[in-house]
């Protein structure tokens, strides 16, 4: 197990892997968005050190940005840090930066939103902490 693995809690199987491979992930850096390629079998953190962002000896990067996914129906989910969570600021700094993924990867407006995760069966999509309605109900 390395150690990204160690911190999230979590062995990177083929099962998720295959999970990986059915979403698309994207950040936001230094008020930029970042949408990872597509079909990619590994998680946020690998994306960060293949970028240089992070390392496995300096990770804090993961508990400093807004991250997340867009699964494989198009519904998006966003967070912070190995613990998956949300916050007033989170928010702030998601719903900033919204039209420009929905634009990017052409959403569906009556896709939906969804913040934090709570951490559960490896390898399946985690349920949300918060549901933000559809994707047209929060673009400003």
């Amino acid at each position: 197990m390395n150690k990204f693995e160690k911190k999230y809690g979590i062995k990177e199987d083929e099962k998720v892997k295959a999970y990986h491979r059915s979403r698309i992930m994207f950040c936001i850096y230094q008020n930029r968005l970042y949408v990872a390629d597509r079909n990619l079998p590994y998680s946020h953190l690998v994306w960060f050190e293949k970028e240089g962002w992070m390392s496995p000896d300096n990770d804090d990067f993961i508990n400093k940005i807004v991250r997340g996914i867009v699964d494989d129906i198009g519904d998006i989910y966003f967070y912070i840090g190995y613990d998956f969570r949300i916050n007033n600021d989170v928010e702030k700094i998601f719903l900033a930066h919204l039209s420009t993924l929905v634009d990017k990867l052409k959403l569906n407006p009556n896709a939906r939103i969804f913040g934090g995760a709570i951490k559960s069966e490896q390898g399946k999509k985690w349920p949300p902490i918060r549901k933000y309605g559809k994707i047209k109900d929060n673009l400003k």
